[in-house]
């Protein structure tokens, strides 16, 4: 995701070589690594980079609708968490503070992308394209199994919460973290949309009897 090169490249003067070995910083904690990423230390961003962006782009794509895109969200997100680094107060992990500028930047994505079909749409008198859905994402090869296209057929909100959970691999305490709620929030959503899944799944199964 993020080279040496990319990161002095996005960062004026932001040049200073590592004292410590690759080895070393892998057993740095978060804390550690944020701190010495904010006195300049490319190699320990790099390895935050490195420790958090697979759970980064799951997050992007669950909440963008797009694996191709979540590239581009991540990249621009991690480049916001670069230009930030002291902004991060302590409150929460360090991964759940990066994974909550990626997910902003996701929702906003989804956002421009909504505003700019619908600008197209009133200039060329067009039915909007929809978000990217089930479909779109079965032509690319993502959309194999029925759990995966029932979890397109849920609202974004439970796509977001289920998606994060599950697909992220964030925990219970992360989520509330990376979305601003209570933990209690978190569970009860969480306990929702699973019960919609499984009424959807269960659904889809009835479907495939009676053809």
């Amino acid at each position: 995701m993020f080279g040496t090169l990319e990161l002095v490249a996005v960062s004026e003067g932001y040049q200073t070589v590592s004292s410590m070995r690759p080895a070393e910083l892998t057993e740095c904690d978060d804390v550690v690594l944020l701190s010495r990423s904010r006195g300049g230390d490319v190699a320990a961003f790099g390895e935050l980079v490195r420790r958090h962006q697979d759970a980064a782009l799951r997050l992007a794509a669950v909440i963008g609708g797009s694996t191709e895109e979540a590239k581009d969200i991540v990249q621009d997100a991690f480049v916001s968490v670069h230009a930030s680094l002291a902004s991060y107060r302590g409150t929460g992990s360090v991964r759940s503070w990066m994974l909550r500028v990626v997910a902003n930047h996701a929702k906003n994505h989804v956002r421009s992308q909504t505003r700019r079909r619908h600008r197209d749409d009133r200039h060329a008198r067009l039915s909007t394209r929809p978000l990217e859905g089930a479909d779109v994402l079965a032509e690319r090869g993502l959309e194999r199994e029925a759990l995966i296209a029932a979890l397109h057929r849920l609202s974004r909100d439970d796509r977001e919460v289920l998606g994060s959970r599950f697909v992220a691999g964030l925990s219970e305490v992360e989520c509330a973290e990376v979305f601003g709620v209570a933990l209690g929030t978190v569970k009860s959503r969480t306990s929702r949309a699973l019960g919609r899944l499984r009424y959807e799944l269960e659904s889809n199964e009835t479907t495939e009897v009676r053809q």
